[in-house]
């Protein structure tokens, strides 16, 4: 019995050291008002709309609301200073990229930072979106002013007049512009909720279009992409789709985009790509899925892959954003990465399915 209970603290222990690590890397990243540079690396010292928000959601699940609602609010106050261009948007159909919300701001000022770049992410005004329904599903308040409210109501308006379920879209990677059940989930998950809570005005119409739409794609992300990592995020955190596409859409993640060190985005990526081939292996992915296993109620695949996740530390404790020749990129560590892995552990310790075994 002591030798069991010995044996019991030391998995404890290593799974808080495990957590402690995961945060500093988190912390690293973050200055004292909230504001998250998406990796410490010359490309990534920015602020990304999506990474802002992946970074931010671990503090929910560490039961650090402060700290939670100081990462939404500041996606308010970056896009409070873009209102003329999301109030143009809304009067005019933004006909190049860069007319569209911007996705990237300066991580100190929080200006715009350039006008070249994949902007129109309707996956990422959804996932703004989604935050503040879930915070007050949650009972979080991250409103302060009036134009708070404001806000929220324009962002809708400006899903409605881009026509977000027929609107090809640069999606979680800022690639090509097709649609994307990425974006569209988050899309209807966002306008659900914010129906739901009765935090906005949305027409039944503007969500039923974006459903159809959805389910017209699935289980493919786009029509030219049959598999995409950017589908977990349908399971979690949207949970949109039903189990039987869930089943469809990871059989597919599994078949091909599943590496040693990672996941491939999707089929034939070509960033950082290895010299045998293999395209750039994202670590995250496995923490993704271990947060989907935990989600759909299956506690050993969600630990199997959370401990594959654990194998891509690297020595100093960071999360890369992806291998590449076997080796960590300049990425590392990654913002939501780190936040992805913390989630991952909390979902599974409050499950009381982690025991090492």
């Amino acid at each position: 019995m002591l030798l069991f209970l010995l044996l019991y603290m030391k998995l404890i222990s290593k799974k808080q050291e495990d957590a402690r690590m995961f945060m500093r890397g988190l912390e690293l990243l973050r200055n004292d008002r909230g504001v998250f540079v998406a990796s410490p690396s010359q490309d990534y010292q920015a602020c990304w709309i999506r990474d802002q928000l992946y970074s931010t959601f671990a503090y929910f699940y560490t039961g650090e609301t402060k700290k939670f609602t100081e990462g939404v609010q500041i996606v308010f106050d970056i896009l409070h200073k873009s209102r003329l261009r999301i109030e143009s948007a809304i009067y005019r159909t933004p006909t190049v990229g860069h007319e569209f919300i911007h996705a990237k701001y300066h991580h100190e000022s929080l200006d715009e930072i350039t006008n070249d770049w994949g902007h129109h992410q309707i996956d990422a005004i959804g996932l703004f979106l989604y935050a503040v329904g879930f915070s007050y599903t949650n009972k979080i308040a991250v409103f302060r002013t009036a134009e708070d409210l404001e806000l929220i109501q324009l962002l809708v308006q400006y899903l409605i007049s881009i026509r977000y379920w027929e609107s090809r879209d640069n999606g979680m990677w800022e690639e090509g512009m097709e649609l994307h059940a990425s974006s569209l989930g988050a899309a209807v998950c966002a306008l659900e909720s914010l129906s739901f809570q009765k935090l906005a005005a949305v027409p039944q119409e503007a969500i039923d279009l974006g459903r159809e739409a959805l389910f017209t794609l699935l289980p493919n992300e786009t029509v030219s992409r049959t598999e995409d990592m950017a589908q977990l995020s349908l399971m979690w955190p949207y949970n949109i789709i039903p189990r039987e596409i869930q089943d469809s859409i990871l059989k597919r993640i599994m078949d091909r985009l599943v590496q040693s060190k990672g996941l491939n985005r999707y089929w034939g990526d070509t960033y950082y790509r290895s010299e045998n081939g293999i395209s750039g292996e994202w670590t995250m992915g496995f923490f993704w899925l271990s947060i989907v296993y935990s989600e759909r109620g299956d506690p050993a695949r969600a630990k199997y892959w959370y401990e594959r996740g654990l194998k891509t530390v690297t020595k100093d404790g960071h999360v890369p954003e992806l291998y590449q020749n076997g080796e960590p990129n300049v990425n590392t560590p990654l913002g939501w990465a780190h936040a992805l892995a913390i989630i991952a552990e909390k979902k599974i310790a409050v499950a009381g399915d982690y025991r090492g075994k």
